[in-house]
């Protein structure tokens, strides 16, 4: 076989195939400008280790249970881990690919020859059964990458999927947690209001019997009364609100509205010390899911330019059979019968009218897209961090200041209380006071809870325990 004109026109199909367009890639920011950024804040960091199950430190069981099974049945994580498994399988497909492909056909056909046609007599005109046998071999070759390009964005496009399990994981437990929390500090707030219940209880018998005594006029019983509706209606806004993150909670948790009867009050432990790990200054990046994410999206259209590239060379393709044909089934596998055939093909649109150009040019910009998609999750994170640090430091300062005016108002209920010991003030203005301390209080139980959530955030700002393990791991 005289095998040079197909090169002479595999050298002709090459030099036609011309030069791939000039493409403009976007940069992604740099990692270090993002520790830079956090070094500001270094002092902040300590040894310690953010853990994945970091809700345990409130040591509350209830809600290790909640979490438990939120995140093993929640039809939202659910969703998102089918992603994964049919992104896994993709990967699958498409490395199948790299292998040449083998297929087996067998068939019977019963068929009359036409009189008119090119068999003659007496084929031509007779009725025949033929019997055919065929083992077929396929293989493309992969000269300029695009299986292997196409490989890498599938197992890109998984790491992404894998990474956005995780980042639904910690907003699912970010929200539970912050609503659980946000419903501690509500019962804690409903005990206090009850007491301050009882107080303006207190206040009414006092005043009523001044007024039955003719020693007060009716002004100031309706004061009173009305001061006694308002803690009231306090206290069922509240129950409202309790019922509410209830509800909450099994929404969240893709929980059937009976779970709520299972539910006691939550019992959740003071807590003051948040893990803030140095490692995460050093790789914020490797830490975050929602950044993971991003960079794997971004890699995986990486590797989609490189497939529309390898559209601007020639694809070459190999095929072979090896079949038998004939009319009898006893002379089937006979060496007569025996009818092999080879080829190779060779491919390259020359006149496309732009079309692979334009191809490049949309896989530019979806690769551009993605990076700054990447930039933004990235300066979105350090900003976070950095804030959520500064409001931790405030929300401390706001609650000792609050502690020193609520230590000052427990030291005038003493005094009136002293007086009223000693005869020398009625039981109203120490129960005044009182109402005044139990106020101040709650205001102090809204600033535990503030800076709880502060935590939280933060603590999901960190990434809540993640690591990027990257690739070696991708179909656990």
């Amino acid at each position: 076989m005289n095998s040079k004109p197909f090169l002479v026109a595999a050298l002709g199909l090459l030099l036609l195939s011309g030069c791939v367009p000039k493409i403009e890639k976007a940069l992604p920011i740099a990692e270090t400008v993002i520790q830079g950024e956090l070094e500001r804040n270094s002092a902040e960091f300590n040894d310690t280790k953010l853990v994945k199950e970091w809700w345990r430190g409130y040591g509350d069981e209830q809600l290790d249970r909640i979490l438990e099974e939120a995140l093993a049945s929640s039809p939202t994580l659910k969703s998102i881990e089918a992603r994964y498994a049919q992104a896994n399988t993709i990967i699958e497909s498409v490395q199948s690919r790299n292998l040449p492909h083998l297929s087996a056909n067998t068939s019977l056909i019963r068929e009359r020859f036409s009189e008119n046609h090119i068999f003659p007599p007496p084929l031509g005109g007779g009725t025949y059964t033929q019997y055919q046998s065929l083992l077929t071999l396929d293989y493309d070759f992969d000269f300029w990458n695009a299986r292997s390009s196409h490989i890498q964005a599938a197992k890109n496009g998984a790491l992404a999927q894998r990474a956005s399990i995780e980042a639904s994981k910690l907003a699912l437990a970010g929200a539970i947690c912050e609503t659980y929390l946000s419903w501690n500090y509500d019962e804690r707030k409903l005990f206090v209001l009850r007491a301050m219940e009882q107080t303006a209880r207190e206040e009414l018998m006092i005043v009523d019997k001044q007024y039955r005594l003719g020693l007060i006029d009716a002004i100031a019983i309706h004061e009173k009364k009305s001061a006694l509706s308002r803690v009231a209606q306090r206290i069922t806004e509240l129950k409202r609100t309790i019922e509410g993150k209830k509800e909450s909670i099994c929404v969240l948790g893709g929980f059937l509205p009976s779970y709520v009867d299972t539910l006691r009050s939550p019992r959740i432990r003071d807590t003051s010390n948040l893990p803030l790990p140095k490692a995460i200054m050093l790789n914020l990046l490797a830490h975050r899911p929602d950044v993971a994410v991003a960079k794997y999206t971004a890699l995986s259209k990486s590797h989609t330019i490189e497939q529309s590239k390898a559209q601007f060379y020639p694809d070459i393709s190999l095929s072979g059979l090896i079949g038998f044909t004939s009319f009898s089934w006893t002379k089937l596998i006979d060496h007569s019968s025996y009818s092999p055939a080879a080829g190779i093909a060779l491919s390259l649109p020359l006149l496309d009218w732009g079309e692979r150009n334009a191809n490049l040019q949309n896989s530019v910009s979806d690769y551009n897209r993605s990076v700054y998609d990447y930039n933004q999750a990235v300066i979105k994170g350090a900003n976070e961090v950095v804030v959520l640090l500064k409001q931790s430091k405030l929300i401390e300062a706001q609650r000792q200041q609050h502690d020193e005016e609520l230590s000052a108002l427990n030291a005038n209920a003493a005094i009136m209380r002293k007086k009223l010991v000693q005869g020398l003030s009625n039981k109203l203005p120490y129960l005044s006071a009182k109402k005044t301390v139990l106020e101040g209080e709650i205001g102090a139980l809204s600033l535990m809870e503030t800076r709880g959530l502060i935590q939280i955030d933060l603590i999901k700002a960190l990434g809540g325990g993640y690591i990027d393990k990257g690739e070696r791991d991708v179909r656990e």
